[in-house]
């Protein structure tokens, strides 16, 4: 079985093609501006490396969040564009799960995206994903408060930099999600949603300007 990856949302674009278990292809590159343009010619052009058709994908496995409201929608889009257009399983992501798949020699990994104002999107997994406290939108102090029965056996990542913790960067292991979600059947395509965890800034402007009006 041919499967897609793909992941727009944080940190780094990632593409990846597995058959099976086996990883055949992997592309790691900023997530910039141009997102919206370059994603589909990568796509093509990996199957193009692996002598392969974007037809014989037969399960996408993609990111939908947290983090970048814009790479969220864009991964989302082009990853359920395709999964309607062959009729295939499409199966979500956790961006925090995903970052808990760094290799540690500790019993948990926090997975920390820094969401601005002191809040952040956090997760806590078992190094064998396991998830311990779900994924949310949360002040800094007040998550840390939350997992401080498992501090001393955890490990933290994130791309970002934060001055209150000893931070390791994210090691991505691919294969350790896909043997995880491998048999998964998956959603129907029209009923994937993006998975912000907070609202967006015009969603918070708008009940703002409501609660003020009332």
């Amino acid at each position: 079985m041919i499967s897609l990856f793909l992941d727009t949302s944080y940190h780094n674009m990632v593409i990846a093609i597995f058959k099976g278990k086996k990883q055949l292809y992997f592309l790691e590159d900023k997530n910039e501006h141009d997102l919206s343009i370059k994603l589909l010619p990568q796509i093509k052009k990996a199957m193009e490396e692996l002598h392969l058709y974007v037809t014989d994908i037969e399960k996408i496995f993609v990111v939908n969040g947290p983090g970048s409201f814009t790479g969220i929608r864009i991964g989302l889009t082009v990853a359920k564009t395709i999964a309607w257009a062959l009729n295939i399983p499409l199966i979500t992501i956790s961006e925090l799960e995903l970052l808990a798949t760094t290799k540690t020699n500790e019993k948990y990994v926090a997975s920390i995206i820094d969401a601005r104002r002191d809040a952040i999107y956090a997760g806590l997994y078992s190094s064998d994903l396991k998830m311990i406290i779900e994924d949310t939108y949360i002040l800094r102090e007040e998550f840390l408060n939350k997992i401080k029965e498992y501090e001393q056996e955890t490990t933290f990542v994130s791309f970002d930099e934060f001055s209150s913790l000893k931070i390791e960067k994210p090691q991505l292991r691919l294969n350790k999600i896909v043997e995880k979600y491998i048999d998964e059947i998956g959603l129907p395509v029209h009923t994937i949603v993006p998975n912000y965890l907070k609202k967006t800034e015009a969603e918070e402007k708008r009940d703002d300007s409501i609660i003020q009006g009332n």
